[in-house]
């Protein structure tokens, strides 16, 4: 009788071992699974926005910027990946920095590297006011289809990336101009329509 009880208690024991076991088993893995959701959800460990070699995204958001095509018959655009910019006043002037950097792929520039961005600013009726500097003329090739890509690719670079602009007004060294080299009418800001109207 005492052997039989002695062997029921060494078996409720065993049996109550085998279940901490696979109980603080449970327990570890749900800790591990809890540790590893707080530290992603608080920003520890590797973001899926961070910057690596493993090619996850940059942080930031993505601009488009039109240069003219290598036949320099038409726009063609590049995405440019900038930190995230809080205002349309933001997003327009690193548009434009873009524009004036270069194209990074086989397009060709519509403003040389002489040319800078003097001063910028958007009205309240969506009149965005760009004022370059001189070399914007003095170093431009010419020709009525040049300057049409020049202006188009100013215009098309800022309202893709802007849609609070809805009209460019160009301006050189502070002052209004007639054209930019001598065929497009310049003295009055050139809207949406104007743009849709040359392609």
């Amino acid at each position: 009788m005492r052997s039989g009880r002695r062997r029921g208690l060494i078996l409720t024991q065993s049996r109550t071992g085998t279940w901490g076991w696979v109980l603080a088993g449970v327990l570890l893995v749900l800790g591990g699974g809890a540790l590893w959701w707080l530290l992603h959800r608080s920003g520890g460990g590797h973001s899926i926005d961070s910057a690596d070699q493993s090619g996850n995204a940059v942080p930031g958001e993505d601009l488009i910027i039109w240069f003219a095509s290598r036949q320099e018959d038409a726009l063609v655009s590049e995405k440019r990946r900038v930190p995230p910019k809080s205002t349309a006043f933001d997003r327009a002037k690193a548009s434009l920095q873009e524009l004036s950097a270069g194209p990074k792929g086989d397009a060709v520039r519509t403003i040389s590297a002489e040319v800078n961005i003097r001063e910028f600013f958007i009205d309240n009726y969506g009149t965005a006011y760009v004022d370059f500097n001189q070399a914007i003329s003095q170093t431009h090739p010419g020709g009525p289809w040049a300057e049409m890509l020049t202006l188009r690719s100013i215009m098309q670079t800022l309202m893709s990336n802007v849609p609070e602009i809805k009209r460019v007004q160009i301006l050189i060294e502070g002052r209004e101009v007639e054209t930019l080299a001598g065929h497009v009418d310049i003295r009055r800001p050139l809207d949406t329509t104007w743009v849709m109207n040359q392609r």
